[in-house]
């Protein structure tokens, strides 16, 4: 039995925080009933290159298991289906501005009042209320706002983006968990709750680190780019024919990475003898163990820090990546069946269940299930 079998999430989101938690919550179980724009659906249906079969392979990566209904949510119509399924269902999630899905007649006032044991998620940029609450809300210009992009950038750099969209991703766990825990809580209550994600909010509480320094200090963290503020040596070297990333986040790592390299008199060296200490003394000693790498290529770095049990591995390009062997003995990279496009190739679910694997569904076209569910929710 899947974790969330019998679950119905009436599923109002696009482009990608909200898909994606609900991607989640369908590898897991959960019917997953999205709701598209008759007109052209879904946003990210056109985000692209690359294209699959003309599929974007944006959309195909945040739209597996679920049912696609087209609704014009302006029309009497429209919304006498979504509301007859909200009647049934468990969760409901929408990530309109503020404000949006009242004025539709979809909000969680009315919904609720409906259906008081339905969960109602809002997933937004700033958040429900507030001064910025109605700024829209993707995820470079969270990036931005949220301290990131200048945080992760190296000193002298104005910003650096996170190739990945990380505001809407970590939205979507956190919006994902929310439900989770209101699903339980229902159990031992039989009620139902109202949540709310902000991606701002998301951001700084995944970079409390960073954060919590600044909040208590008044300091911004160092620029290091490719390092880290806190730990040396931890960070990116240059080695004799590329790049590679090694850490040594404690002491007894410290000891053992400059034995890899050869270079006792670095633990001997009273400026280098606790982390504070290397950190104060960064700017001397990031140079001392570049120039020891420097000396062989990453290949014979990796095996020696390998050997040592120290934290370590190439910068490689995501097509390298995803040819990991551990990858492939994890069957971690999954195949899903699509009539337009014939098989397509996806990045797992990363929980894992001992009695439970994910079945996955490739995405459907859109308003693919529209007559289906009038049928079911309506008896049209």
């Amino acid at each position: 039995m899947a974790p969330l079998e019998g679950v119905t999430v009436l599923d109002f989101t696009r482009a990608v925080a909200g898909p994606f938690c609900t991607m989640l919550l369908g590898d897991l179980g959960a019917r997953i009933v999205k709701i598209e724009d008759p007109s052209g659906g879904d946003e990210t249906r056109q985000w692209g290159p690359p294209f699959l079969g003309g599929w974007s392979t944006y959309f195909l990566s945040m739209n597996r298991n679920k049912q696609s209904v087209a609704a014009d949510l302006k029309s009497d119509e429209g919304r006498a289906l979504v509301r007859a399924i909200a009647a049934r269902a468990d969760v409901v999630i929408e990530n309109f501005r503020p404000g949006v899905a009242d004025r539709l007649g979809i909000g969680a006032n009315e919904f609720r009042a409906l259906n008081p044991r339905l969960i109602y998620a809002s997933v937004s940029g700033f958040g429900q209320t507030g001064p910025q609450s109605n700024r829209p809300g993707y995820d470079i210009l969270l990036q931005a706002v949220s301290g990131s992009m200048y945080a992760s950038a190296p000193e002298g750099d104005e910003a650096v983006k996170i190739a990945f969209p990380v505001a809407d991703i970590l939205a979507a766990l956190f919006a994902g968990q929310a439900i989770l825990a209101a699903l339980y809580s229902r159990e031992r209550t039989g009620r139902g709750r109202t949540i709310e994600v902000a991606l701002l909010e998301g951001m700084l509480c995944a970079m409390s680190n960073l954060a919590t320094g600044v909040l208590n200090t008044g300091d911004d963290p160092k620029r290091v780019g490719v390092g880290q503020p806190n730990i040396v040596p931890y960070q990116l070297f240059h080695t004799a024919d590329g790049p590679l990333i090694v850490g040594a986040p404690n002491e007894r790592l410290w000891r053992r990475f400059c034995d890899a390299i050869d270079a006792p008199e670095l633990t001997a060296d009273e400026r280098f003898r606790s982390n504070p200490l290397r950190n104060q003394h960064r700017a001397v000693l990031i140079p001392l163990i570049e120039r020891k790498l420097q000396r062989h290529g990453v290949s014979y770095w990796q095996e020696r820090f390998d050997r040592a049990e120290v934290p370590c591995g190439p910068v490689l390009p995501l097509s390298k990546a995803l040819e990991n062997p551990q990858l492939a003995a994890r069957e971690a990279i999954v195949t899903a069946e699509q009539p337009d496009v014939g098989t397509i190739r996806l990045v797992c679910n990363p929980m894992r269940f001992d009695d439970y694997r994910p079945h996955y569904a490739a995405p459907r076209s859109l308003g693919e299930d529209t007559e289906s569910v009038r049928r079911e929710f309506l008896g049209i």
